[in-house]
């Protein structure tokens, strides 16, 4: 099953509330008719909630002429002693991976699930067995943004294979892009397929934003 299109609406609202300060993601759910039920925001710590709310409130009614309740936004902001805190529950689970090959080129593919909708990424370039990996990755993120329904909000840093032990492990590196970029880093026990470790590497480094703009 196809994920539903996001309202211009909702996408011409997060654009704007990317642009505030401090905020480094948003993410807008609406009702069958476009209006905007709940506004997610993920920002850094400079500013308390409540005046980043009223900000919102604010830049939405200037900038689109839209009119909402403080009530409806959530706001989670990064700090650093939330490393430490449990994630929250994972909203995507890997569904499906393709490779498609032409001459020294590789196409990834990489379908998510969650809710009973897909959602899919591509990436392509060099067709070489170690790019492969970053291709991979690279696809999962396009997957996951596709999820929330934003565009540049992930880029792949690093995706390598560790021995530990008697086990090989896909460790990912991912950069959150924000004004002060954020590292994230995930890791996935490699069972039957690398590239299968490796997508869940992807999913475990980016699992706290993603569930934070998803409003889980």
């Amino acid at each position: 099953m196809d994920h539903p299109q996001q309202p211009r609406g909702a996408a011409l609202a997060e654009e704007a509330l990317c642009r505030l300060a401090g905020v480094v993601a948003a993410r807008v759910e609406t009702d069958a008719r476009g209006a905007i039920e709940v506004v997610h925001v993920l920002a850094r710590p400079e500013r308390s909630p409540k005046i980043l709310a009223n900000d919102v409130v604010s830049l939405l009614a200037a900038e689109l002429g839209l009119l909402i309740d403080p009530r409806q936004i959530r706001i989670a902001l990064l700090r650093a002693d939330e490393a430490s805190a449990p994630a929250p529950a994972a909203r995507l689970k890997f569904s499906g991976l393709t490779v498609s090959s032409a001459s020294q080129a590789a196409e990834i593919r990489v379908i998510l699930e969650s809710g009973g909708l897909t959602y899919e990424g591509n990436a392509s370039g060099p067709g070489a067995p170690h790019r492969r990996l970053d291709l991979v990755a690279e696809a999962t993120l396009r997957a996951v943004e596709t999820f929330l329904r934003t565009g540049g909000l992930f880029v792949v840093d690093g995706v390598s294979l560790m021995s530990v032990g008697t086990r090989q492990v896909a460790v990912a590196v991912v950069s959150l892009m924000a004004p002060d970029e954020e590292l994230l880093c995930g890791s996935s026990i490699v069972r039957d397929d690398a590239r299968e470790a490796v997508v869940r590497a992807v999913l475990d480094a980016v699992n706290r934003p993603v569930s934070w703009l998803a409003g889980a």
